[in-house]
């Protein structure tokens, strides 16, 4: 077969001597013309034959062109208006035939046509057997274990990775059945095996979870994925993909553990709590019949403090981190609705083009809102002016109170972080549920040299008529 992408080599078998050689002269301007010495055994891209020389090299040439498959290799035959009809059994394996006389110019466009052909099969030829070869060095190199399996479930080809996994030479698992190999001590690969001998055509196997051990001796988890190959329809095969998820098990166990002792924790710390504080409001509601109010304020004011703190852990406990279905909500609506919740009647708010509309989680959204209001009134006071205003890409929120230390604007956000009576966790909580959106908050020193946070990052759309 030529491997050859310009395909220009014609092989002339013709018996006249003087019309082999005339022919020869006018192809010979423009390809490259091969007279044989000794038959058809040489390398051609096209072969001219007349009827004679077809009978004689019949065998040689129905050789030829089965060696070249699957590349085509074509025949043209010359005939002649004076020659007895041909059987199709005669011509089998001619593609195309031409009966002289014919003028040079159809002559050369068949010509031109067949070896357009030849050169096209050539080149798809090669490109497969690259794409194959490419395939090889994926499949062999593949950092995973690879295995392919016949119809009957028994391993046809592994790469590299799946003997460094099993501990096992290749020649010692081919043609064994996969659920057969030690280093798989368990019983999910043989329904996988009778899953994939059952499998339909278009079915997809989900992946399937087993457990392996390693050469020494370490017991690890995968998940093996499948999909069938259909290069044979008679005989399909499987091929199956290891995926080591041990680490992501133990991160996910790991994860889970955490979670557990963070509720309990939060449930104790709630527990714990509630009831001296359900025992002191007791006390304080006979204090309030005996007009004692004065004497109790800081008893008040420890009691809410307290119950802040014991919802503030909650939703701590709760992964504020974790943001659930999102929606576009009128931006202003959740300002306004966060303010009248907590903050109190001598606070001022200020809004300032709040217009528009938001994607987001509203009651986390809100929650943020709360925590940055109630920050302001517990470090400025019951009289605060909180100012909210959109800026290019976010909002800021600005009291006009002392403000922040620049010392101490690195830690604000970190959780138990307090210079007052707050519980430390309102800016953390925000920050968490702020970034759960994609978005940045910061805080930097209001115009006024109150304490001013901003979030960016946010996307806001055009207001809802």
């Amino acid at each position: 077969m030529s491997t050859q992408l310009s395909a220009r080599s014609i092989l002339l078998l013709i018996d006249h001597r003087r019309n082999r050689r005339l022919l020869a002269d006018w192809l010979n301007s423009e390809y490259e013309v091969i007279l044989p010495e000794n038959g058809v055994e040489t390398t051609f891209d096209l072969c001219i034959v007349d009827e004679t020389s077809f009978s004689r090299y019949r065998d040689e040439l129905d050789a030829r062109k089965e060696s070249a498959l699957p590349t085509f290799l074509p025949y043209l035959l010359v005939t002649s208006t004076t020659s007895p009809a041909r059987t199709p059994e005669v011509w089998k394996g001619v593609d195309e035939v031409i009966t002289t006389p014919i003028e040079k110019a159809v002559l050369q466009a068949r010509i031109d046509g067949l070896l357009e052909r030849r050169r096209l099969s050539v080149e798809i030829e090669r490109e497969k057997e690259q794409s194959e070869e490419r395939f090889r060095t994926l499949f062999q190199t593949a950092p995973d274990p690879v295995f392919v399996l016949d119809a009957d479930g028994r391993i046809q080809s592994v790469n590299d990775a799946f003997c460094q996994v099993s501990g096992l030479e290749r020649t010692a698992v081919l043609g064994e059945r996969v659920e057969n190999i030690h280093a798989f001590p368990n019983d999910s690969l043989e329904r996988l095996t009778a899953d994939i001998c059952g499998q339909e055509d278009d079915d997809q196997l989900p992946p399937y979870s087993v457990t392996y051990m390693t050469p020494d001796g370490e017991t690890r988890y995968a998940e093996i994925n499948t999909a069938q190959m259909q290069f044979d329809t008679e005989r399909p095969e499987i091929i199956g993909i290891f995926r080591d998820v041990t680490e992501h098990k133990r991160r996910k166990q790991e994860l889970q553990h955490q979670n557990e002792r963070l509720d309990e924790f939060a449930s104790m710390l709630a527990h714990e709590l509630r009831n001296p504080l359900g025992i002191a409001q007791g006390y304080l509601r006979v204090a309030e019949l005996e007009n004692a109010d004065d004497a109790f304020d800081e008893v008040r004011e420890a009691h809410d403090r307290m119950e802040r703190m014991i919802n503030e852990m909650l939703d701590l406990a709760r992964r504020p981190g974790a943001i659930e279905d999102t929606e576009r909500t009128e931006f202003h609506d959740i300002i306004e609705s966060a303010w009248s919740r907590m903050a109190p009647p001598e606070a001022t708010l200020v809004l300032e083009n709040v217009g528009g509309e938001i994607s987001a989680d509203v009651d986390r959204l809100s929650q943020v809102f709360e925590n940055l209001f109630r920050n302001a009134v517990e470090h400025v006071g019951e009289d605060v002016t909180v100012r909210v205003e959109r800026l290019s890409d976010g909002i800021l929120v600005e009291d006009d109170g002392p403000g922040i230390p620049a010392e101490h604007r690195d830690t604000v956000f970190q959780s138990g972080y307090t210079t007052d009576n707050g519980t430390g966790l309102g800016l953390s909580i925000a920050r968490q549920i702020v970034e759960a959106h994609g978005w940045d908050i910061d805080v930097a020193e209001g115009n006024d040299g109150g304490a001013r946070f901003e979030i960016t990052g946010m996307q806001f759309g055009e207001r809802a008529e």
